[in-house]
């Protein structure tokens, strides 16, 4: 089966969120970098502005919605059902970040969920019940503000030490082979939920004993 890819445009906007998602890092990040190691959340708020923008192309969004928490989306979804849709208390940067990245992954998916689960790392079942949502009803989700806006695979120290380090090498084939390399962990890292099961499906089987065959 063939897959469409992302188009120019599609990248252009993964890196236009990612442009301001860094800028939101940089003056008030909140808890956007929960989880992340300390030493590389002074270097990412300290990137200067040349290596913010060779940082945004990066094929993925950046800013992750915890599109594998399915805990939180579950009850997030339900809340929405019927949301308040010009409430919201998240400041403005972080609002908008909000609305307009979900906005991009609505539409994109909506197209092209391959695409849309590419420069997200979502699943499928995330992007289905995405796309079920009116339009209007995005925003009201800028209501949770950075509970629901954090950075991406922030618990992957070697991920993000090679983002801020080789992925904004003045040398363009040096940040574009750290940019594919990061993609590739993103899309192939487990869920939280897979992560913890397969510790606990791992107890629960049954190690094989050890049989002697009888000699005959």
């Amino acid at each position: 089966m063939e897959f469409m890819g992302p188009s120019a445009a599609d990248f252009d906007n993964v890196a236009s969120l990612n442009r301001g998602f860094l800028v939101l890092l940089r003056r008030a990040p909140g808890r956007c970098l929960t989880g992340l190691r300390a030493d590389l959340a002074q270097r990412l708020r300290g990137l200067s502005a040349h290596e913010a923008e060779r940082l945004a192309p990066a094929p993925f969004l950046l800013m992750s919605f915890r599109e594998r928490d399915s805990r939180f989306w579950e009850a997030a979804f339900a809340r929405h059902a019927n949301p308040d849709l010009f409430g919201t208390d998240a400041p403005g940067d972080v609002a908008r970040l909000i609305v307009g990245g979900l906005g991009f992954l609505w539409q994109l998916a909506r197209h092209n969920p391959y695409a849309a689960r590419l420069v997200s790392g979502a699943g499928l079942h995330w992007c289905e019940q995405l796309t079920e949502l009116p339009f209007l009803h995005l925003s009201g989700f800028a209501a949770f503000g950075d509970e629901l806006l954090r950075l991406r695979a922030a618990a992957d120290g070697e991920l993000w030490s090679k983002l801020v380090s080789s992925g904004v090498s003045h040398e363009e084939h040096v940040r574009r082979a750290a940019h594919i390399s990061a993609l590739h962990t993103v899309l192939t890292r487990p869920s939280p939920a897979a992560a913890r099961a397969l510790p606990a499906a791992a107890c629960a089987t049954r190690a094989p004993s050890l049989q002697v065959a009888d000699e005959g």
